[in-house]
């Protein structure tokens, strides 16, 4: 009679197995939440060192592309003359210049290329063309930089230490009877990148090359 008694308190009622596996089922959800947590913030992590790895990638091929600007002015598919370089003049039209290749050293090349930066569908974009002037029909090379780009806005400082919104100030002036491209470089200019993610960036960069070509 007592060993009846004794196996049937050795096991566990139904209510105990009920609060057993509540306790169980609370405590994997605590879990599963806390590493689905880890696991977002490290992809969130992840996200962020790749946007900001772009950014500076974008910010830096800029820079360098800009402080090597080169007093050179072009004729365009259309052979009109073209300033060395150009911003807000048309809609649209993004900033266009010419850069020299300082260290360029074969034979029969100039050294020099046109570049243009513009905004389109929300990417901050870097257009190439093979040659400086260019004839009909000539396709340009285009490399998306940055994406999530809201707006993109240039200021320019003159050797007088005047600030303007577009550049050339003068766009042509009357030389021998033609129109010959304005050539002068600014001596700074000011970059403003307007991202979806993280607002503005501002960058102020001196122009090395204007001092010494324009």
């Amino acid at each position: 009679m007592n060993a009846k008694r004794q196996d049937s308190r050795a096991g566990f009622t139904l209510l105990e197995l009920l609060v057993a596996l509540t306790l169980f089922a609370v405590l994997s959800l605590l879990t599963f939440n806390s590493l689905r947590a880890l696991i977002d913030s490290r992809e969130q992590t992840g996200e962020e060192g790749e946007r900001l790895a772009a950014v500076q990638m974008a910010v830096a091929r800029l820079t360098i592309d800009l402080q090597q600007a080169w007093a050179r002015g072009i004729r365009d598919e259309y052979g009109n003359h073209q300033p060395a370089m150009s911003y807000g003049l048309l809609p649209d039209a993004g900033l266009e210049f010419t850069r020299g290749e300082r260290q360029d050293s074969v034979p029969g090349r100039s050294g020099l290329q046109r570049l243009r930066y513009l905004l389109a569908e929300r990417q901050l974009i870097r257009e190439s063309w093979p040659v400086l002037d260019r004839g009909p029909g000539l396709t340009t090379f285009r490399q998306p930089l940055l994406n999530k780009v809201k707006a993109f806005e240039i200021r320019f400082l003159d050797q007088r230490d005047t600030w303007h919104d577009y550049w050339p100030p003068s766009t042509f002036a009357p030389t021998g009877g033609a129109l010959q491209a304005d050539e002068r470089l600014p001596t700074a200019v000011e970059i403003v990148l307007e991202l979806e993610d993280w607002g503005r960036l501002r960058r102020l960069l001196p122009l090395i090359a204007g001092s010494d070509h324009g």
